[in-house]
């Protein structure tokens, strides 16, 4: 990473948390006294500036306070790594000229951000959205595979979780409340009522000796790849490591405790219990497959990013991003999805080599 470019603060806020660590262990070197842990508790802040060093700095934040903008001066950019329910916050950060990084994946903010774009671009500044895994990563995959083809006709895109990795309380919180929610996807172009963990695909990851079997799952990433991209058939699907986790979800839905789980008392109990049971690896891989036509020809492209611990991922991803903000890189002012940010290929290969243990890899499948 190059620390030249933009100055200013970096501030972090959710710093202390599993994503936001990583965020700050990552820029605080390369940004030497500029990045700032930001959250509600004082003491988690200052504690995580402490142990990284690099002249780290702790600011007591609640971006929902009605002062939370004075915490904003001298601030360059900021790297969200909460939920939010309003975009007023956002709304300032832009309207400052205070480039904006976010890795939610609440579909209801995310359009509430991507309404700012002319606010964003009056101002000069810059949102980039859907940073992490998926929404993110998968994206940006989807993009890479598209791209090899004249015309791209279904894209499918792919999440495998390890039961055994670390996961944040909201992250888990937002997968139980999803688990069999009714959403949306695009088939020919067209809106369709579906079903999480209702319905089942086959994917098989690069090295793994025999497919998996994946679920209809409610990541925004599947709607907004085919808005962006011009992709007439999107789904995304999800898979857990061990395979056995995925047959008790579809089990668990099948029996009506997907919706129980949409109550709130019973789904934080049970994020209570998911945060000190863990089974299986900390693997996160995502895939993209995308058909259509090549030369005439039917095609099959796909691309895969194969890696551990979720949060770690999405960390470099969102860092990488910062870093190419501050640099003053991009295709330009607004507010843009991640695929549309970043040039793909360079990214993911740097997003691979800088995640230990992790890999790229793309492939013509239609060859095979």
């Amino acid at each position: 990473m190059d620390a030249v470019g933009r100055t200013g603060d970096i501030l972090v806020v959710g710093g202390y948390g599993q994503v936001g660590q990583e965020v700050v262990r990552i820029l605080a070197p390369v940004f030497p006294g500029r990045v700032v842990v930001a959250g509600r508790s004082s003491a988690k802040a200052e504690s995580l500036a402490r142990r990284t060093g690099e002249g780290t700095r702790a600011r007591a934040l609640d971006v929902t306070a009605s002062d939370a903008v004075a915490h904003l001066h001298g601030v360059a950019l900021v790297v969200m790594c909460l939920d939010q329910q309003a975009s007023s916050f956002v709304e300032y950060c832009l309207r400052s000229g205070i480039d904006y990084v976010d890795v939610t994946a609440s579909e209801a903010s995310l359009s509430a951000f991507e309404r700012l774009a002319p606010v964003a671009a009056q101002a000069g500044s810059t949102a980039v959205l859907s940073v992490g895994v998926a929404p993110g990563l998968t994206q940006v995959l989807a993009a890479r595979t598209a791209s090899q083809l004249d015309t791209v006709e279904q894209l499918d895109l792919f999440v495998l979780l390890g039961g055994g990795d670390t996961h944040g309380a909201a992250a888990i919180e937002w997968t139980l409340e999803n688990l069999s929610a009714p959403f949306d996807v695009y088939l020919q172009g067209q809106l369709h009522r579906v079903h999480g963990f209702r319905e089942a695909t086959w994917v098989h990851f690069p090295g793994e000796a025999r497919p998996r079997r994946a679920w209809r799952f409610n990541f925004p990433d599947q709607r907004t790849v085919a808005r962006t991209l011009s992709v007439p058939t999107v789904s995304t699907w999800l898979c857990f490591d061990p395979p056995g986790l995925s047959s008790l979800a579809a089990l668990a839905v099948r029996l009506g405790m997907g919706q129980l789980l949409r109550w709130p008392p019973l789904r934080r109990a049970a994020t209570w219990l998911a945060l000190r049971l863990h089974a299986g690896s900390d693997v996160c891989s995502v895939l993209a497959k995308a058909r259509g036509h090549s030369a005439g020809m039917p095609a099959t492209r796909v691309a895969t990013l194969q890696g551990r611990r979720e949060a770690m991922l999405t960390g470099r991803v969102a860092a990488e991003v910062a870093r190419e903000l501050l640099a003053g890189h991009g295709p330009g002012r607004g507010v843009l999805h991640l695929e549309q940010f970043v040039e793909w290929e360079p990214f993911l290969r740097r997003i691979a080599a800088a995640v230990p243990d992790a890999r790229y890899v793309a492939h013509d499948e239609s060859r095979r």
